[in-house]
């Protein structure tokens, strides 16, 4: 039977990320981002957030996609981590995640782009190597994530992903 802690791993690794294969060298940020605005900057920023997400439920539903290539840095390890945890666990995500909101945080050039992004899981639920739903019953649907992101070469990657205290 499915315990308490392998359902809160399930979860919290749904929140988090998808998972997959590692890579073995680290991109440098690019010094001069090839933005001409703020504007453009969070504009990138959320197009390679939602390619990822689109990565991610592509991947759920048929295998085809490769959403780590999205991912450097911390972000990659935790979706790595979360990948060994649910597998080790018999557990799977089914379903899509959805992208309910990204608001832009910050900017620099240096830095990179910090945003907050909602996650709506309410069409996701965790099944059991036998294909039971254990979704535990309270999680939350929506997840607010503290994300950031740097430029390589001419486009972004997401270097973390944290969960927020609260939901959106």
């Amino acid at each position: 039977m499915i315990t308490r802690r392998a359902a809160a791993v399930a979860l919290a690794a749904s929140v988090l990320f998808g998972a997959s294969a590692c890579t073995s060298a680290e991109p440098d940020p690019t010094a001069t981002p090839p933005f001409a605005s703020e504007a453009e900057a969070f504009a990138a920023a959320e197009a390679t957030y939602r390619a990822y997400v689109d990565a991610l439920n592509d991947r759920r539903a048929d295998g085809t996609s490769e959403p780590t290539d999205y991912l450097i840095g911390d972000a990659l390890e935790s979706d790595l981590d979360a990948s060994r945890q649910l597998a080790a666990a018999g557990l799977t995500i089914v379903g899509e995640t959805v992208v309910a909101a990204f608001a832009p945080k910050s900017y620099s050039r240096t830095d990179g782009v910090a945003a907050s992004v909602c996650l709506d899981s309410s069409h996701t639920h965790v099944t059991d190597d036998q294909g039971n739903d254990v979704t535990p019953p309270d999680r939350d649907e929506r997840s607010l994530l503290a994300v950031t992101f740097v430029v390589i070469g001419d486009h972004m990657a997401i270097t973390s992903s944290t969960l927020e205290d609260t939901s959106c």
